[in-house]
């Protein structure tokens, strides 16, 4: 099963940490498993290097980048994600993360590509906070000289 914790990271912060990556992931582990009173200054610095993620915003770039057909839950604030040859995965949104859940790694692939595309200040996490990277559009294969 994959499963990656998806953060949208201020763009200024993004672009200071891209090669910083690791800096990023050890406060968002922390976060994850921090107790009071650590929790609150934790999350006040996860929030502060995030955006608030948008529903709607999401909904149109999945629809627009997604080769796959994008259904939703409201009620449960997730998408649901279909590829061509039925690979399904569940897109959760809550206020500063996605939850991406599936057991196809290419699908898993397909969506971080279109997460790539509304977005280059997206970085996946792996759950257990070992696997990590920034996410990056499909390169269209065209060499320059």
């Amino acid at each position: 099963m994959v499963r990656y914790w998806i953060y949208l990271l201020n763009e200024e912060v993004a672009s200071y940490y891209r090669d910083r990556t690791e800096k990023i992931v050890g406060l968002l582990r922390e976060h994850q498993c921090a107790k009071a009173p650590l929790k609150s200054i934790c999350r006040k610095q996860v929030e502060f290097i995030t955006e608030r993620l948008s529903f709607s915003r999401l909904e149109l770039g999945l629809k627009q980048y997604f080769a796959g057909s994008v259904g939703k839950n409201l009620e449960r604030n997730m998408f649901i994600l279909k590829n061509e040859i039925g690979d399904e995965a569940l897109l959760i949104v809550q206020k500063r993360r996605l939850l991406l859940v599936t057991d196809s790694s290419s699908i898993a692939d397909d969506i971080c590509r279109a997460l790539a595309q509304i977005s280059p200040s997206f970085l996946a996490v792996g759950a257990d906070f070992d696997d990590y990277g920034w996410l990056t559009p499909l390169m269209d294969g065209r060499k320059f000289a």
